[in-house]
């Protein structure tokens, strides 16, 4: 009856909100996570709130196999403790490297991507949509002859430059064709000469910076066969010049002295 009471009497109030024990509510005692609600506890209430959750040395009893959460932390400073030296030489150093992934583009859909892996797609591609425009052409003409349809000014001229085109191909055959007969006349073919491969050259031997390496050139001295072995004669084998004999003057007597 005295629940019952509490209830009438404050359900009218705005503001006050009522919970019973057993159904706690975290969003009515600390709406956004945010404590600082003012709560009023009955004294029934606040009795039973060890049956029902326990405390840290007894279990709960209306609740089987319950008992209350033991703290982890001694410390709740979170920035001491991350500022901790003790806990920085335990942790690795931050990864300032960024890698960034790059996108796989489909080839199918994406032309560039096809060109990478097969650089003839362009002129298979293009030879599709010749081939596709001149079918176009050619059934518009079949329904023109047939007087199905009409043509467009821009199917018409389509189909003069390719008469003008057709014209001059054979052209240019007849004109190669008279060029090639009047050089088997002349003789002119049988002169000229295929020209062979060009020879390789042996590749030059480099160092370690990339400069070319010179080669000592020495003269090697071929053996006289036939000639006889000639020894040259050293300074003192020289012959001496013959010196000139000395002539000596007669001398002349010398008077007597009276």
């Amino acid at each position: 009856m005295i629940l019952i009471g509490l209830t009438r009497a404050f359900r009218n109030i705005p503001g006050v909100d009522l919970i019973n024990v057993a159904r706690l509510n975290l969003l009515k005692l600390a709406p956004g996570g945010h404590v600082g609600r003012f709560v009023i506890w009955t004294q029934s209430a606040f009795e039973q709130l060890n049956a029902l959750y326990g405390t840290w040395k007894k279990k709960a009893v209306l609740k089987k196999g319950y008992n209350l959460p033991m703290p982890k932390m001694t410390n709740t400073d979170l920035s001491r403790l991350f500022k901790c030296q003790e806990i920085r030489s335990v942790l690795r150093p931050p990864r300032k490297e960024i890698k960034r992934s790059i996108k796989k583009l489909n080839p199918l859909r994406n032309t560039r991507a096809m060109l990478k892996l097969n650089p003839y797609a362009a002129v298979l591609k293009r030879k599709a949509i010749l081939s596709a425009a001149k079918l176009k052409l050619m059934r518009a003409v079949e329904a023109a002859k047939k007087g199905e349809g009409k043509l467009t000014p821009l199917q018409k001229r389509h189909l003069k430059m390719l008469e003008r085109r057709k014209e001059q191909i054979k052209k240019a055959k007849a004109e190669k064709a008279e060029r090639l007969k009047k050089e088997k006349e002349s003789g002119e073919a049988g002169k000229k000469k295929k020209k062979g491969p060009t020879p390789r050259r042996k590749p030059v031997p480099v160092d370690k910076k990339g400069k070319p390496i010179k080669k000592k050139v020495t003269k090697k001295s071929k053996p006289d066969l036939g000639k006889p072995k000639t020894t040259k004669a050293s300074t003192t084998d020289k012959p001496k010049k013959p010196e000139p004999a000395k002539t000596e003057k007669p001398k002349q007597e010398q008077a007597p002295k009276k």
